[in-house]
């Protein structure tokens, strides 16, 4: 009988140090730099899954934006840049990709760089 015990605690023990950092709420965060020289606003990842705007004004060229709980690891951006009568929507290029898309790490914290928006005309 009390080989059971010891062997339901070791079992018991191997369960509780196994379940020990299997935590899925690791959340993954992204911001972005502004490097498009011009105010941009309204930038939006992966469809709408989260979305940065800072008031009419937009966030300045060379500043960074806050970091933001992100669901979507694969996606696209778009944003919207200050063109003289208001903001339009433009094709975003990220610097480190040199496109659109990104493809993040679960659980990172990430900031890109928001090469430049282009407008159609």
């Amino acid at each position: 009988m009390t080989k059971y015990r010891i062997l339901t605690i070791i079992i018991a023990s191997f369960m509780v140090t196994a379940g020990i950092g299997c935590n899925s709420n690791d959340d993954t965060e992204l911001a972005w730099i502004n490097d498009a020289g011009d105010s941009i606003n309204d930038i939006i990842w992966a469809n709408g899954d989260q979305t940065w705007a800072n008031g009419t004004t937009g966030y300045p060229d060379k500043t960074q934006t806050e970091s933001k709980e992100v669901h979507a690891l694969v996606g696209d951006v778009v944003a919207s840049i200050d063109v003289g009568s208001g903001f339009q929507e433009g094709t975003v290029i990220i610097g480190e990709t040199n496109s659109s898309s990104l493809s993040l790490h679960d659980g990172s914290s990430e900031v890109y760089t928001i090469s430049s928006v282009s407008v159609g005309p």
